[in-house]
C-alpha cells in the first residue's frame, strides 16, 4: 500500500484530523466549494465552516430561501453560473457579513425583493448579468453602502427608478448595456459621485436630458454604442472633464454641435463609427489635444474641411474608411504629426493630392483600398519612411507610365512592405497583372494620335515636346537608355534598351472573314513601329509545324 503522501491533495485534506466532509455533489478545495451536480436539491447545509468561495455551476434547484447560507458566516464569495434559480426569499443572503463578491449570471428569475439583498453591508460587487430581470425597486439597493460594482447587462429592464442609485455614493462602474431602456430620468445618476465607467451600450435610448451626466465629474469611461441616438445637446458632456474613453458608435447621429467635445480635454479614445454624419465642423475636436484614435468610418462623410482636424497633435490612429468621399484637402492631414495608422478606405477618392501625406512621418499603416484610384502622384510617399503596411487593392489601377512612381517605391521597399496586392485594371493587355511583377518597360503611355508613339516611364508629352521634336543628341541619349515604340493604333508596342529589344505586346483583333481572333497559320505581318528614337519594322510569322493541330 503507498503512503499518504501519494494521495491527492484534496483527498489529505477530507482525512485530515477534524475536517468536515464536503458536501455532497460539490467538490472542495482549500477554502473554495465547486458544486455542479445537476440534481443538488438545494443550496447544501453542509457547507464547510471555513469555506470562503462557492460556486454553483448549471445546478438545477430554482430556490434560494432565507438564510440559505446562514451556516457559513466566514463565505466571502458566492457565485451562480448558468442555473435554473427563479426565487429567493426574505434575506436569502443574511448572516453572510463578509460577503464581497455576489454573483448571478444565466439565471430566470425576472424580479427581485427589497430585502433579497439585507444585511449585505460589505458586499463591494454584485454582478445580476443575463437574467430575466424586467424591474428593479426603488429601494433594492438600500443596504449596500460600500458597493463598488454593480453589473446588470443582458437584462430586460425598460425603465429605472429615479432613485434607485441614491444609496450607492461610492459606485465606481455601473454596467447596464444589453437591455431594453428607452429614456433615462435626469436625476438617475447625480448620486454617483464616484462612478467612473458607465456602461450604457445596446439599450434603445432615442434621446439623453442635457443634465444627465451633470454630476459625473469623475467619469473616464461612457459607452453609449448601440442605441438609437440622432442628436446630443450641445452640453451634454460638459461636466465630464476626467472623461478618457468616449464610445458612440452603432447610434444615428446626423449632427455634432460645435462645442460638444469642447470640455473634453483628457479624452484620448473617441468613436462615431457607424454613424449618419455627413460633415464635420470646423473645429470641432479643437479642444481635445490628447485624442489618440478616433474613428469616423462607416457614416456618410463626402468631405472634410482642412481645419477639421487640427490641435490633434497626439493622434496615433484616424479611421476614415467606408464613407463617400471623394476628395481630401492638401491640407488636411496636417499637424499630425504622431499618426501611425491612417484607414481611407472604402470611400469614392478618384486622386489624391501629391503633397497629402507628406508631414506624416510616423505613418506606419495606410489604406487607399477599395476607392476609385487609377494612379498616385509622383513624391506622394516620400517621407513617410516607417510606412510598412500598405493596402492598394480593389483599385482600378492603370499600369501605364503615370504609374512608374508607384512602381518604382513599391520595389524599393518590397523587403519591408507585406499587404500590397496591386492588379492592373487597364490598359486591356495588362488586365489583372499584378503591378510589382511587370517589367517597368511595360509602364507606357500612349501619345495623341496625331503624334504616332508610345511615352515610357520617366518621358512624359511636356518633357518631349512632342515624340519628333527632341534634337538628334537628345534621341541618341534617349536612345542609349530605352525606347518604347508603336504604330498609331497602340496595337503593337515594343520595349528596347541600348542592347536589345526585351518586351513586345500584340493586341490582336478579330478578323472579318471568320470571326476568329488573331493571325492565320503560315502568313507574316509587318508593322511599322515608331517613337521619339526612331522607326522599327517588326514582322511576326506563323508557321504550322509537324504536329501542330
Amino acid at each position: 500500500m503507498r503512503p499518504a503522501a501519494w494521495l491527492p491533495w484534496s483527498c489529505l485534506l477530507l482525512l485530515a484530523p477534524g475536517a468536515q466532509p464536503c458536501p455532497e455533489g460539490c467538490d472542495c478545495i482549500g477554502q473554495e466549494v465547486f458544486c455542479s451536480d445537476e440534481a443538488l436539491p438545494a443550496v447544501p447545509q453542509d457547507i464547510p465552516p471555513h469555506t470562503s468561495s462557492i460556486l454553483f455551476l448549471e445546478t438545477s434547484f430554482s430556490r434560494v430561501g432565507t438564510r440559505a447560507f446562514g451556516g457559513s458566516p466566514n463565505l466571502t464569495k458566492v457565485v451562480f453560473l448558468s442555473t435554473q434559480l427563479a426565487h429567493f426569499g426574505p434575506e436569502a443572503f443574511g448572516g453572510l457579513p463578509r460577503l464581497e463578491d455576489l454573483e448571478i449570471t444565466g439565471s430566470a428569475f425576472s424580479s427581485l425583493s427589497p430585502c433579497t439583498f439585507s444585511g449585505l453591508s460589505s458586499l463591494g460587487k454584485l454582478t445580476l448579468n443575463f437574467n430575466q430581470l424586467e424591474a428593479l425597486p426603488e429601494d433594492l439597493f438600500q443596504h449596500m453602502p460600500d458597493l463598488d460594482s454593480l453589473q446588470l447587462q443582458g437584462n430586460r429592464l425598460q425603465t429605472l427608478p429615479a432613485r434607485l442609485f441614491q444609496p450607492l455614493g461610492r459606485l465606481t462602474t455601473l454596467n447596464l448595456a444589453q437591455n431594453l431602456l428607452a429614456q433615462l430620468s435626469e436625476e438617475l445618476f447625480h448620486p454617483l459621485l464616484g462612478l467612473q465607467s458607465l456602461r450604457l451600450s445596446d439599450n434603445a435610448l432615442a434621446g439623453l436630458p442635457a443634465g444627465v451626466f451633470g454630476r459625473l465629474g469623475r467619469l473616464r469611461e461612457l459607452f453609449l454604442d448601440g442605441n438609437a441616438l440622432s442628436r446630443l445637446p450641445a452640453e451634454l458632456f460638459a461636466p465630464l472633464r476626467r472623461l478618457e474613453k468616449l464610445w458612440l458608435q452603432r447610434n444615428a447621429i446626423e449632427h455634432l454641435p460645435l462645442s460638444i467635445f469642447a470640455s473634453l480635454g483628457n479624452l484620448t479614445f473617441l468613436s462615431l463609427q457607424g454613424n449618419t454624419l455627413r460633415t464635420l465642423p470646423a473645429g470641432l475636436f479643437a479642444q481635445t489635444p490628447g485624442l489618440a484614435s478616433l474613428s469616423l468610418s462607416h457614416n456618410h462623410l463626402e468631405t472634410i474641411a482642412e481645419g477639421a482636424f487640427a490641435n490633434l497633435s497626439s493622434l496615433r490612429s484616424l479611421t476614415l474608411s467606408h464613407n463617400a468621399l471623394t476628395h481630401l484637402p492638401a491640407g488636411v492631414f496636417g499637424g499630425l504629426e504622431e499618426l501611425a495608422r491612417l484607414y481611407l478606405g472604402s470611400n469614392n477618392l478618384t486622386a489624391l493630392q501629391p503633397a497629402l501625406f507628406h508631414n506624416l512621418s510616423r505613418l506606419e499603416l495606410l489604406s487607399l483600398s477599395r476607392n476609385l484610384l487609377t494612379t498616385l502622384p509622383e513624391g506622394i510617399f516620400d517621407t513617410n519612411y516607417h510606412l510598412f503596411n500598405l493596402a492598394l487593392h480593389g483599385n482600378p489601377w492603370h499600369c501605364d507610365c503615370h504609374l512608374a512612381y508607384l512602381f518604382s517605391w513599391l520595389h524599393q521597399y518590397s523587403d519591408r512592405l507585406f499587404n500590397i496586392q496591386t492588379y492592373c485594371a487597364g490598359p486591356a493587355y495588362l488586365k489583372g497583372q499584378v503591378l510589382p511583377a511587370l517589367e517597368e518597360q511595360q509602364l507606357v503611355c500612349p501619345v495623341a494620335r496625331d503624334r504616332l508613339g508610345f511615352q515610357g516611364p520617366g518621358l512624359d508629352e511636356q518633357e518631349l515636346g512632342g515624340p519628333w521634336d527632341l534634337a538628334a543628341e537628345d534621341r541618341v541619349a534617349w536612345g542609349r537608355s530605352r525606347c518604347t515604340y508603336s504604330n498609331p493604333e497602340g496595337t503593337v508596342v515594343l520595349a528596347c534598351d541600348e542592347a536589345r529589344c526585351r518586351w513586345l505586346n500584340m493586341q490582336l483583333s478579330s478578323r472579318e472573314d471568320s470571326g476568329t481572333l488573331g493571325l492565320a497559320y503560315n502568313t507574316s505581318q509587318a508593322w511599322d513601329l515608331r517613337s521619339s528614337c526612331g522607326t522599327m519594322r517588326v514582322t511576326v510569322s506563323i508557321e504550322e509545324g509537324p504536329g501542330d493541330p
